[in-house]
């Protein structure tokens, strides 16, 4: 078989010069205090001045615009005083994902704080699918609900809206997603969303739970304006709320930028510190209690473990878990949601291993040069899309899973090096039953039969996808020795957190040689790394995910090797201990 080809490493900025050697960046040492590395980081990212670097380090609350900037703001505030104030009841209808969940959750928190009669509802993915559909407005119908508000969904349920239309019922849409190209915006009551191309907010990176934060804060000062609470001391305390705001952030992978930077940064302080008997349990089941909590935790600890409970069963019990004010109810979910998520994790697993005996026996047979498609009925579909993504990242082209049941077969399609993979179901939307998404991601559903057609369609189309050389690439800061990456400067790289789209770790490539290996949970790889031509016996603790299957005698124990990872502190009971977490490797000997 054809050997894999090695990722391209790419540094970030294109100088020829070494930046660290001018004046300007001398300069800049000097006045800011950073460690050298530190500073590396923000030069490569256009934080050239004093003042920039302390905006980006210290990001304020008060730094953010008026929420009446978005399109129909005024319109929806209007709408919620005036449910209030005739004491209508309102439902809340939010996606099942951490971020529909995290949204729900806010503003049933706030519109209760505020006096509205509201309740909460989100469809099931395994009966109802994704977003607002005709069941929810005839049940919201029939329970004598008089305003319907969505959040992180909506956007795209034409029929659920035409069907509320006919009842009379309002719904006002809270969403992020795209707009549909061709069928434009539902006629809905009211449409928060900033990607309207008649929205100048320039808000486009909020997630779901970020535009219901912006509606909260407009709500919050119109009813102060009119003095509705009487004195302002009775109004809801909004940033109490931003540790949702800052968990649906973090795990929505929207570009963390901007406003974003500034609700996770401020949010993680509020989440370190959160009234809410469902984020304190669940800190305490993840054993984030014993930790120094950085932004890290979001993504991999706590927004998997609200996502787990609508992918395998109901988003019902993360969401109880997020509004319930009893202790005692919170622990026993947040325990259920632990349980799910473990079985989640050993389901992922299972089919991660399955799938890539699939794949293998397909490339050994010629399938699969363009575009992965495979799909099984053992396969569920809770978590095929995570899956998917360790395709892409594994074997670097894009890829669709599918759960197969009776005739039908519902799939999630990912992609790399920034290819439309959107574009290549669209090509193949003759032997689809549906699909939509965007370019790096998308859903879709088909006839079982008509699989092995699909496969032979969607490596045609990927053919023709035209990649983007700098999504394909490792894009690196550039080189360091083990020896810069001290306790200090590791906790100045950990404030340029949080990290993601927009503002992405920063991966340096080292020179180390191997000095100790093992493998953890059958599955990582345990590394101590010793620097290369230097009389220094100081090591680092190095991990590489899910590459346990790398034969030991290939990392070359009696040479060196180029490592490309990100360097960062792992905290544990109190203790900090530097840690570099490879994404990458160069000079492998081959075994």
């Amino acid at each position: 078989m054809k050997e894999k080809k090695q990722r391209e490493w790419k540094l970030r900025t294109d100088s020829t010069i070494r930046i660290r050697e001018t004046p300007e960046f001398l300069e800049l040492l000097r006045v800011t205090g950073l460690s050298q590395v530190t500073l590396q980081v923000c030069w490569n990212r256009g934080l050239r001045t004093p003042e920039t670097i302390r905006e980006f380090f210290s990001p304020r609350f008060e730094h953010i615009q008026s929420p009446f900037t978005i399109k129909d703001m005024a319109l929806t505030v209007e709408r919620v005083i005036e449910a209030y104030n005739k004491k209508e009841k309102v439902r809340i209808f939010g996606d099942y994902d951490v971020d529909g969940t995290c949204g729900a959750a806010l503003l049933y928190r706030v519109l209760t704080e505020f006096g509205i009669n509201v309740d909460v509802k989100q469809p099931d993915r395994f009966k109802d699918g994704y977003g607002l559909n005709s069941g929810a407005i005839d049940e919201a119908v029939s329970d004598g609900v008089q305003l319907l508000i969505t959040v992180d969904c909506g956007i795209s349920s034409f029929s659920a809206i035409e069907n509320a239309n006919a009842h009379r019922l309002p719904v006002i849409i809270m969403d992020h997603h795209q707009i549909d190209g061709v069928r434009g915006l539902p006629q809905a009551y009211a449409i928060l969303n900033p990607q309207r191309a008649d929205c100048e907010s320039g808000l486009k990176q909020l997630c779901g739970a970020g535009v219901a934060f912006y509606f909260c804060m407009g709500l919050r000062a119109e009813f102060r304006e009119l003095g509705l609470l009487g004195d302002a001391s009775a109004l809801p305390n909004l940033k109490q709320h931003l540790d949702l705001v800052t968990i649906a952030t973090a795990a929505d992978q929207v570009p963390l930028t901007g406003v974003n930077r500034v609700f996770v940064k401020q949010g993680l302080d509020i989440l370190k510190q959160s009234t809410k008997p469902g984020v304190k349990a669940l800190m305490e089941v993840t054993g984030l209690t014993k930790r120094d909590l950085s932004p890290g935790h979001l993504g991999f600890t706590l927004g998997p473990r609200i996502n787990a409970s609508g992918r395998l069963s109901s988003a019902k019990s993360a969401l109880d878990l997020l509004t319930t004010d009893s202790l005692e109810i919170a622990y026993k979910l947040a325990r259920e949601i632990e349980t799910l998520n473990e079985d989640r994790t050993h389901l992922q697993n299972e089919i991660w291993d399955q799938v890539q005996l699939v794949i293998e026996k397909g490339l050994k047979e010629g399938k699969f040069q363009h575009g992965i498609l495979v799909g099984s009925p053992d396969w569920h579909e809770g978590v095929i899309g995570i899956v998917a993504s360790r395709v892409c990242e594994k074997y670097h082209k894009p890829c669709g899973i599918l759960s197969m049941r009776e005739d039908l077969a519902k799939g999630s399609a990912r992609t790399f090096s920034g290819r439309d993979v959107l574009s290549a179901l669209t090509k193949c939307s003759g032997l689809l039953l549906g699909f939509g998404g965007h370019r790096h991601a998308a859903g879709f559903s088909l006839k079982n039969e008509n699989l092995e057609a699909l496969q032979v369609a969607f490596d045609d189309a990927c053919m023709a996808l035209i990649a983007d050389d700098t999504k394909g690439a490792l894009i690196v800061e550039g080189e360091a020795g083990l020896e810069e990456f001290s306790e200090r400067t590791l906790e100045q790289l950990e404030q340029m957190a949080p990290f993601g789209n927009g503002n992405p770790e920063p991966v340096f490539v080292i020179t180390a040689k191997v000095k100790n290996k093992r493998v953890m949970k059958e599955r990582h790889l345990k590394l101590s790394l010793s620097p290369v031509g230097s009389t220094s016996k100081q090591t680092m603790e190095a991990v590489w995910f899910h590459q346990a299957d790398i034969p030991f005698d290939s990392l070359n124990e009696a040479g060196d090797a180029s490592f490309a990872g990100v360097p960062e502190l792992n905290r544990f009971l109190g203790r900090s201990t530097p840690n570099f977490r490879i994404r990458d490797i160069r000079r492998l000997s081959k075994s």
